[in-house]
């Protein structure tokens, strides 16, 4: 690794947060285009990619959005799977990677079209509960009464198709309870992957450079200005 790269074996990482309706702004047109209502930044998948696979492996995201993590591992020259229950955001990932990789428009609760200890590395940020409005879709995780039921039928697809010794990346952020706290959520994913037999390896703190405003200040209130990378291997 060169100097520049010091910072990816450092537990905090500093990367600015992607503006949703920034992203939804084309350049060459002028014109607010159709976009992911929750991206996350090219950079945070690339460092991923790069640290936990290698040129040619395969590279899965059980909830692919736009395709993000789909775009970086093309890019590092990994082959690509992606599933989302969206038919939009299909087409959206789909463009982004000139057609290739492979896309299924479906439910990442079973991935019958990919083999058993096939895959090096997953990366994804799964629903946060209902903290977004990811779909209209009854059958989307995001509007289910109990996601953890579904998100645990998810991970114990990426179990199955991971290799032996491949990595699940799975980028979560803190959700508010609606009382003025704040749920166990990031850290309950943790103990339900444990459950499953992923052993857990690292976490890295994602700085996100999202500066206090003068409401936090007026309220005595802290900003959750970072989330949370679990690192698993099968």
């Amino acid at each position: 690794m060169t100097k520049h790269n010091l910072e990816w074996f450092s537990s905090v990482w500093h990367i600015n947060t992607v503006n949703p309706w920034l992203s939804k702004y084309n350049v060459k047109t002028h014109d607010v285009v159709e976009g992911h209502v929750c991206p996350y930044p090219e950079e945070l998948v690339f460092r991923l990619v790069t640290l936990f696979s290698k040129k040619g492996d395969y590279v899965l995201d059980p909830f692919c959005g736009s395709g993000t993590t789909n775009y970086a591992a093309l890019s590092l020259f990994r082959k690509t799977i992606g599933y989302d229950i969206e038919k939009r955001y299909i087409n959206i990932a789909k463009e982004r990677c000139n057609n290739r990789g492979r896309f299924i428009c479906g439910s990442s609760t079973d991935m019958e079209e990919c083999y058993s200890n096939s895959i090096q590395l997953c990366v994804t940020s799964p629903p946060y509960l209902s903290l977004k409005k990811y779909s209209d879709n009854p059958d989307s995780i995001g509007n289910a009464k109990d996601p953890y039921k579904l998100l645990k039928e998810v991970f114990e697809e990426v179990y199955r198709v991971l290799k032996k010794g491949g990595y699940f990346c799975m980028n979560v952020g803190g959700v508010p309870d609606g009382h003025g706290g704040m749920t166990t959520f990031p850290h309950d994913m943790i103990y339900m992957c444990l459950d499953m037999g992923f052993k857990f390896k690292h976490t890295i703190v994602w700085d996100k450079g999202v500066f206090l405003n003068d409401w936090n200040i007026h309220q005595c209130r802290m900003r959750e200005n970072h989330e949370f990378v679990w690192v698993f291997e099968k």
